[in-house]
């Protein structure tokens, strides 16, 4: 074997061994509905999906919006509110303050407005599962991308 190559076995063990951890994590599924300010656009799952896994996994403190707070907010400044059955997201951070001991969240809906035209992150808020009641929780997303895009809805 030549020795270029033996150097770069270890390295390449170490890729394999992070990409097969990262292949048990669960994929978040479709969400059940939608509920759209999107106006005459429809929302991009793509883009959705981006915007909750970008999260810093940490709950930004002293906010504790309510249910009418979060569909004001998305409704004034668009965006989109996605609905799950209890979705697993792993937020190892997050789930330890909710109670969760096997590091994933119970997501049950995630609200993403339309982010600020000058901030480099955005906050959006998730439906999350907190000692067997679910309430809203503030969380600061580093993706910005438009969770609308042009087009019609294909059935």
């Amino acid at each position: 074997m030549r020795p270029a190559l033996w150097f770069g076995l270890p390295a390449f063990a170490v890729a394999l061994a992070a990409c097969s951890s990262a292949a048990r994590a669960p994929i978040l599924s479709t969400p059940t509905r939608f509920d759209s300010a999107c106006g005459s656009r429809q929302v991009r799952y793509t883009g959705l999906m981006s915007v909750i896994t970008s999260t810093d996994d940490k709950a930004i403190a002293g906010v504790d919006p309510t249910d009418t707070e979060v569909h004001a907010e998305v409704h004034a400044r668009g965006g989109a509110i996605a609905y799950w059955n209890d979705e697993r997201l792993a937020l190892p951070r997050v789930a330890g303050q909710l109670g969760e001991t096997d590091g994933y969240v119970r997501l049950r809906a995630a609200a993403v407005p339309t982010a600020a035209p000058n901030s480099p992150t955005r906050r959006i808020e998730l439906l999350l599962r907190d000692h067997r009641r679910f309430r809203w929780v503030a969380l600061r997303a580093f993706d910005r991308q438009d969770v609308c895009v042009e087009g019609r809805r294909e059935m």
